[in-house]
């Protein structure tokens, strides 16, 4: 009760106090993990990663609002919580976080967008929102944090595949599939504080379908494509505002990825597998040359950093492989979603919904493994995650409250990294760390407050229900987090005889 309340005390420190207006300086800081020295690139070979010091672990969290986070407060940043919530990722071992290194804008107002965005329009940038994304580089660098940068998105919550195609085709409506309104009820009396609830299809939403069919045109749009293109050029060859280090040639970077989680553009009538996710080859699928041909432009601009695609897995292993499969892709991704594929359920306190969701988990890593030993390349557990207790919140004001426990997202965290962690100790495996969705550090749905963007920067993006997989500062999953790095640490020092 006590760590709660304190935990709820801070939130609304945070969220009613006056961001700082002070900037890092270029100094580095003593956190306990250093800085990073601007060469130090991390690099693949075979089945590992590795950097200046040897084999490279990734101990790592999404963390896509750092831009926005990071910037003014004119434009709804908040850096005070930034530099609050970075200090305690790196006081549990963090050494990496996946960011957006993109989020595209509309002439007309959107909904379930990151707002503001990066890019409002076409080659046009918030040099606001840019320097936050500097920031953000600036305050990892110090603490020995390296950067995933994602460069696009299928889904609707950064604006992503489907405002390039909206673009490109005269401002065409989005077809938006179920997503968050945070306007629709539960409100509560105070304003701006209330919870909202999910848009639905034939009412207000569009089937998922709809919105995949749209959105996918993106791979054979000339004008999309090229826009894009403008985009990785600003982005890859900008100099950061704050420490003067070209982001191509700061080790800060580990990763610059295509999209999170593009999606397959041939759809077929029938899925398979066990749990019917899986898709039939398809050598014809435009989702192939684009990452061929986008992943060999990236290299092209930066050749001393990683590629990565953002795949998610659940498309089976030809897929996998087929995306995976090039000189320009330095080693494989996976997600794993299991209330989101059907496979468990929140609302469900049975023990044998987390059992059959712990199989699942360390039956996907396991064969994700396998089929990245085939085409010899490492393997990153990029998302993961997985909701609280939430049936203890049944009849409540609010299904997410952070007051439910978290026992169930606890054992499923052990289970799946733990896989991940037995997969990188067996030098014949492939996984080289683990990523889960998404720190939310001291935000929390019963204190939360939307800024005057409309936006509550939850661990949770815009389109989906916030406190849905956060990671809270106090929650007992960062612990698990930890201990998985000091294993590691442990490990490594033993292999290397220290």
């Amino acid at each position: 009760m006590t760590s709660i309340c304190l935990a709820i005390l801070l939130a609304l420190a945070l969220a009613f106090s006056p961001a700082s207006t002070a900037r890092p300086s270029q100094a580095n800081s003593s956190y306990k993990n250093g800085g990073i020295d601007a060469n130090d690139f991390v690099y693949a070979d075979n089945l590992r990663l590795y950097d200046g010091v040897g084999v490279h672990y990734i101990t790592g969290l999404n963390y896509w609002a750092c831009m926005n986070l990071a910037a003014d407060d004119s434009v709804g940043g908040n850096y005070s919580r930034l530099v609050t919530e970075l200090d305690q990722m790196a006081a549990k071992g963090v050494n990496h976080l996946r960011v957006m290194a993109s989020s595209e804008g509309a002439s007309t107002p959107q909904p379930f967008r990151m707002n503001p965005p990066l890019m409002p329009a076409p080659g046009q940038y918030n040099e606001e929102i840019f320097v936050g994304l500097d920031t953000c580089l600036a305050e990892m660098e110090k603490r020995g944090m390296r950067a995933t940068m994602t460069l696009n998105n299928e889904w609707q919550w950064s604006g992503g595949f489907g405002q390039y195609v909206s673009w490109a085709n005269h401002d065409a409506e989005i077809p938006y599939p179920p997503s968050w309104n945070l306007s629709a009820p539960p409100q509560r009396s105070n304003p701006s504080t209330g919870w909202g609830n999910y848009t639905v299809i034939g009412v207000d939403a569009a089937p998922w379908s709809n919105y995949t069919d749209f959105a996918n045109r993106f791979y054979t749009d000339t004008q999309a494509q090229a826009w894009y293109r403008d985009h990785i050029d600003a982005v890859v060859n900008r100099v950061n505002s704050v420490n003067g280090r070209k982001y191509n040639e700061d080790a800060t970077i580990m990763a610059w990825q295509l999209a999170n989680e593009p999606q397959a553009a041939i759809v077929p009538e029938e899925f398979l597998g066990p749990y019917g996710l899986e898709l039939p080859p398809a050598p014809e699928d435009p989702l192939i040359p684009w990452v061929r041909e986008t992943s060999e432009y990236i290299k092209s601009l930066a050749p001393k950093q990683l590629v990565s695609v953002g795949f998610e897995g659940k498309q089976g292993k030809w897929y996998w492989q087929a995306v995976h499969n090039f000189s320009t892709i330095d080693y494989g991704t996976s997600h794993c979603w299991v209330q989101n594929w059907g496979i468990y359920d929140m609302l469900n306190s049975s023990i044998s919904n987390i059992e059959k969701a712990k199989i699942f988990a360390r039956d996907f890593v396991a064969n994700t493994s396998d089929w990245a030993v085939e085409i010899g390349k490492p393997i990153f557990l990029e998302e993961f995650g997985m909701a609280r207790n939430n049936w203890e919140n049944e009849g409540k004001e609010y299904q997410y409250l952070s007051s439910a426990s978290t026992s169930n997202k606890d054992g499923y965290f052990q289970t799946i990294i733990g896989a991940a962690v037995a997969m990188f100790k067996d030098p014949q495996a492939a996984y080289v760390g683990t990523c889960p969705w998404a720190y939310g550090g001291v935000y929390r749905p019963e204190t939360q407050q939307a800024d005057q963007f409309g936006i509550v920067w939850a661990g949770d993006p815009p389109h989906e229900s916030p406190g849905w997989y956060d990671l809270y500062d106090t929650d007992e999953t960062m612990n698990i987090i930890y201990r998985q790095q000091q294993e590691i640490e442990a490990f490594l020092d033993k292999e290397q005889g220290e």
